[in-house]
């Protein structure tokens, strides 16, 4: 059981969504572990454009930490879309470490899409928030290309699938084991457990 004491922790996303839904997704895996005390989440938004720049991650940290402290932990989240995950984290980890090397940094990059997640654990989401009332998970959430299209297209006629609009609703929703379908769910999962000490229930096969 995690201590029952508030935490802060810092965020960097690329996307409005993300903005919204990653303390909503972050407080889910936390109440499925059993920590119900707060989190604090300090979100900045920086397009993912802008911080393959150099410098402009490290800059983002910095904001960040001058916002929290260098003794918070920070989590940077980021859709990997065509660069592959590990390359893409291995790369900003290094950054990191250059210029940040004092403070706990975690990095996900989701492949290919946060979105891939719900495709993981659509059985969950079926009859929620425009969902069909039926909806089989891909075989391979992860390898879909377009995987917001993949919503809509299982969602009626006349909705489709809106970041701002689903995003934070999915997140809080969605079943976590059929989550974990999708390999970079468990990294993010993982590394929110290592930041906020949590212990994680086994994952279903």
């Amino acid at each position: 059981m995690a201590s029952a004491q508030s935490v802060t922790l810092g965020l960097i996303v690329e996307g409005h969504g993300e903005e919204q839904a990653t303390p909503v997704l972050i407080r889910h895996i936390a109440r499925a572990c059993g920590f119900h005390s707060s989190i604090k989440c300090s979100v900045r938004r920086v397009p993912k454009s802008q911080l393959l720049k150099p410098r402009e991650l490290e800059r983002a940290v910095e904001a960040l930490t001058r916002q929290i402290g260098r003794s918070q932990p920070i989590l940077i989240l980021l859709d990997a879309d065509d660069d592959c995950p590990k390359e893409l984290a291995a790369n900003l980890k290094a950054r990191c470490q250059a210029e940040h090397a004092d403070v706990t940094i975690s990095i996900v990059i989701a492949k290919k899409e946060y979105e891939a997640w719900f495709l993981a654990a659509a059985n969950s989401l079926a009859g929620h928030r425009g969902m069909a009332e039926h909806v089989n998970p891909p075989s391979d959430p992860e390898s879909v290309q377009g995987a917001k299209e993949w919503l809509t297209a299982h969602m009626p006629s006349d909705q489709c699938y809106s970041p701002t609009r689903h995003q934070s609703a999915y997140s809080d929703l969605m079943d976590l084991s059929g989550a974990r379908l999708a390999r970079s769910f468990r990294k993010f999962e993982k590394e929110v457990s290592g930041l906020l000490g949590l212990e994680l229930r086994p994952v279903r096969r």
